[in-house]
């Protein structure tokens, strides 16, 4: 298997297309994969920050209270988020019309996401304002820092993913979904179990930091592959799909960076 070769989820459609080795006369490119990951994260972005506004206006005028589409927002942008994703893993020509719908679902997650997890660990200000604004943006930054980081290690070569390591990558990402779920199900019940997404303590935030360490090598992945994918001449199309790929990374990425700044400032 080519070093080039990835086996993250959200880019595995990418060999599939690969396969039939039909010329085509658009191909991808990475200026298009990139200009395409700007557009999605635009869309995030713009999301999250509306969605954030509105929650924290209805906070504070009612004197605390969630607005009552919150919930329903955030359950229905996840389940959403997962037929998105599949129907782009199943029909990749789609992606160029449906991967915006799914930056808006991301947006609304994000924004939700950005809102409640400071509270989860900070208390709220004296005025009854929320503590994770200067905290988001901190989680920004650090995002954007990191894939900088990330990019200039594989531009360079020093960064590389190997299919053992592939391998390893995606049993831990398996291994944590099912953790993650495993909680929900057990706390529906009532049945409480160690949360390393809730723990402030040294396990807690070492947790934390092996899912941004995890979340920041897909990024690699991600980057392999829409390389193999460019060197290839797959079509025009799939530069949504890998700008798509790296908008769920990076999004995953933001939150874990989100959770551990709350975490370390509720230990000061």
């Amino acid at each position: 298997m080519s070093i080039l070769q990835s086996r993250n989820p959200a880019m595995q459609v990418l060999q599939s297309e690969q396969a039939f080795g039909v010329e085509r006369a658009k191909t991808m490119s990475i200026g298009g994969t990139v200009t395409a990951t700007g557009i999605l994260l635009s869309i995030v972005a713009t999301v999250g920050i509306l969605t954030w506004q509105s929650i924290n206006s209805t906070w504070q005028s009612s004197g605390g209270n969630m607005p009552g589409w919150v919930m329903p927002a955030i359950i229905g942008s996840f389940i959403g988020g997962l037929i998105v994703s599949f129907v782009i893993y199943g029909k990749p020509k789609l992606a160029p019309y449906i991967a915006p719908v799914h930056a808006v679902l991301e947006g609304l997650f994000v924004g939700a996401a950005t809102f409640f997890i400071p509270m989860q660990f900070l208390p709220m200000g004296a005025d009854g304002s929320n503590p994770g604004a200067m905290i988001a943006l901190q989680a920004a930054t650090a995002t954007f820092a990191v894939t900088g980081v990330m990019l200039l290690g594989y531009a360079t070569g020093i960064i590389r993913v190997g299919p053992l390591m592939s391998k390893i990558m995606i049993t831990a990402l398996l291994g944590l979904v099912g953790y993650t779920a495993l909680i929900w199900i057990l706390g529906f019940f009532g049945v409480g179990i160690w949360n390393g997404y809730a723990d402030t303590g040294m396990m807690g935030i070492g947790f934390t930091g092996l899912c941004i360490a995890l979340a920041s090598m897909f990024l690699i992945l991600d980057f392999q592959y829409i390389e193999s994918g460019v060197k290839s001449g797959a079509p025009k199309y799939m530069e949504w799909v890998g700008a798509w790929g790296l908008m769920v990374t990076l999004v995953w990425l933001y939150i874990e960076l989100l959770r551990l700044l709350s975490k370390l400032q509720s230990r000061d």
